[in-house]
Parts: structure tokens; C-alpha cells; sequence
């Protein structure tokens, strides 16, 4: 399958981190589930192909809706492709959909829910401003265009966006009391707002930025795991390895060995971000 990231526009970039494309030939749904893992974003996806498979426990599959909102993440997601891949992707920063729709971020953890049922308005407008383009490039430029002009229907507080791109910055290894301090509030305020417009708590994000610093740490199929822990924040390798678990469901050692180019793709190694520019 073939993966490519666009910027957004400039007036997006506060809220977009990038659109993304992804196309492959058909496939009959043999393919081995793709583990994508949480990264702190969201991301709405608009397939113009045939619908992927997901994978729950105890074999349950079932096919991912047709145009959907991806929420925060705090565990791995399996997929598989069921035929023709032809997605558009919109990854948003941490915080970046509360000005386009309205609603607790918190509603969509660990959910995978149709954009319809969100907003009817939003679903369609957006489709609507897309379809009409032949190619993903050209849909991509819709898609901004789009988002531009819903942006200006209103003023938005982008404090609490400020304060996730620090967290991104400091590659999760800031405190909440840090954060809470620069913002001028409470950890228990800060922790609230972070649930309604990112999707987890501040600390947790922060966890998760680290983790997949872990991502652009190794370069090598067998490092020293100590060391890459110690460059990554953690206070050492269990503290890593717990981490992985939790967020991989598998160890660092195992996930890496394994790792499809599906997966690597989504990953922030791999990705058009800020924190794919920070210097290591």
C-alpha cells in the first residue's frame, strides 16, 4: 500500500497537523491485521474505497464504517484491508477538532464512530465539497478549502492547543504541574479541560508522545533497550516496557521484530509533524 502526507494550508496548522492518503489494489481480506497504535491524535477518514475490517477480541471482525472519526486512543487498533484501499485521511492536533466539531473530545476514546452520527451537516458538506474531485490530491485540496472556510465561521481559544504542542515539544516529558502553571490553573482544571478537548488527560498524553518517541529512537533491530529508555524519559527499561503494553499490547522487542509497513507508516517516525521536526 502506498502512504503520502500533505501539509495544510497555513491557517489550518494550528489545528491540522496534515492530510494523509493512503491506496492499495484489492485484497480479499486474508491479509494479516495492521496494528495501528495511539499517537495522541484523532483522525477522520473518508474511504472512498471498500470498507477495512476490524479486528476485536476473540476473533469478532467487523467492517469499519464507510466515513468515520478515529478518537484518542489508549490501546492498539487492528485492521485489515477487505478490497480496494483508497482512504483520505485528516489528522488532527491534539485538541484540533473541537473547532470543527463541537463536542466532548472525551465522548470518542478508544471509539471508532460514523461522522454522520456526529454531525449529518459536517459529513455532508465536507463529502460534498470532495466527491466532486477525481483524484485524493484534489480531494485533499476540497477537504482544506472546506475546513478554511468553517474555521472562519468563529473565534477560537487556542490555549489548550498550545499547551498540547508543548507536551508534543517536550516529547511527553513535562508535569502537569508544569503545564497547569504556564496556563495559569489548576492540574484538576487543566486535567478537565485536556478530557473535553483532546480526548485523555494531560499526563496521559504525555505518555503517549513519549512512547512513540521510542519509535524514532531505534534505528538498529537490536538496541540496547536501557539506553533507548533513558533517551526517551522513561525512568528505565520496565517503565518502557510497561508503557508498550499497555499502549502496543505487545513488548518493544516483539512489535519492532514485526512491524508492518502499514503500522510504520502511522507512526511519528515516520510522519509529517512537530514532532517529527524536533532534532534528536
Amino acid at each position: 500500500m502506498r502512504y503520502g502526507e500533505l501539509k495544510p494550508t497555513p491557517a489550518l496548522q494550528p489545528f491540522v497537523e496534515c492530510f494523509w492518503t493512503l491506496e492499495g489494489d484489492g485484497a480479499n481480506g486474508s491479509s494479516p491485521p495492521e496494528r495501528i497504535l495511539p499517537d495522541g491524535c484523532v483522525e477522520l477518514i473518508l474511504n472512498f474505497g471498500d470498507r477495512f475490517l476490524q479486528h476485536g477480541e476473540h476473533n469478532k471482525q467487523e467492517l469499519q464504517p464507510r466515513h468515520f472519526l478515529v478518537g484518542q486512543m489508549t490501546g492498539p487498533i487492528l485492521i485489515s484491508p477487505a478490497g480496494r484501499v483508497e482512504l483520505l485521511g485528516i489528522r488532527f492536533q491534539p485538541g484540533g477538532t473541537r473547532a470543527f466539531l463541537d463536542l466532548p473530545a472525551h465522548e470518542f476514546t478508544d471509539r471508532v464512530v460514523e461522522i454522520g452520527s456526529i454531525s449529518r451537516k459536517f459529513e455532508r458538506e465536507l463529502l460534498q465539497a470532495c466527491v466532486v474531485e477525481r483524484t485524493l490530491v484534489g480531494k485533499i485540496a476540497a477537504a482544506d478549502k472546506f475546513l478554511v472556510a468553517e474555521l472562519s465561521k468563529a473565534t477560537h481559544d487556542t490555549r489548550l492547543l498550545a499547551l498540547a504542542a508543548n507536551i508534543i515539544d517536550y516529547r511527553g516529558v513535562i508535569s502537569v504541574d508544569e503545564l497547569a502553571s504556564t496556563a495559569g490553573i489548576s492540574p484538576r482544571q487543566l486535567e478537565r479541560r485536556f478530557l473535553s478537548e483532546v480526548g485523555v488527560g494531560p499526563k496521559l498524553l504525555a505518555r503517549i508522545v513519549r512512547f512513540q518517541q521510542v519509535f524514532r529512537a531505534v534505528d538498529q533491530s537490536n538496541p540496547a533497550w536501557a539506553d533507548v529508555a533513558l533517551a526517551c524519559g522513561y525512568y528505565d527499561q520496565a517503565h518502557l516496557i510497561r508503557d508498550f503494553k499497555q499502549f502496543a499490547r505487545e513488548t518493544p522487542a516483539v512489535l519492532l521484530a514485526s512491524q508492518s509497513h502499514l503500522t510504520e507508516s502511522f507512526t511519528r517516525k515516520a510522519r509529517m509533524s512537530r514532532f517529527s521536526n524536533i532534532a534528536a
